[in-house]
């Protein structure tokens, strides 16, 4: 299984993330959750996805340990849009996008929420 871990969550560029409101980190958390959620899930897509970075770990073509992902989500809950550096294959940086951008976070975002929401993985195999 793959760790997706956040190392941070909900930085914004206005905000130093130890002074944002705590709704703002407790819907940062859902979101993360989701995605992780969502990269777990019993689907070809999320599935070729994982076997990429198991096949890749580590290599100079593979994914970077740690990755930045920056969210854009809707009134309504649905992901808007992601955004994070590519991988060196284009099959893999489109199937993450795919994941993270086809589900419903299942709640809205806090009146005010500063967007992007960025969230820092560490990208592994889980022990």
């Amino acid at each position: 299984m793959l760790a997706l871990a956040p190392a941070a969550v909900a930085q914004t560029p206005l905000r130093d993330p130890a002074s944002v409101p705590p709704s703002w980190t407790q819907f940062a958390q859902l979101v993360k959750y989701r995605f992780e959620e969502w990269l777990s899930a019993d689907d070809a897509i999320a599935a070729r996805f994982r076997v990429y970075l198991k096949a890749h770990a580590g290599a100079s073509d593979g994914p970077p340990a740690t990755l930045i992902v920056q969210a854009w989500v809707n009134p309504d809950g649905s992901v808007e849009r992601v955004s994070f550096p590519a991988f060196g294959d284009p099959g893999a940086t489109k199937d993450l996008r795919t994941i993270l951008s086809r589900g419903n976070i299942g709640e809205r975002p806090p009146p005010e929420m500063l967007q992007p929401i960025r969230l820092r993985f560490n990208l592994g195999a889980a022990k």
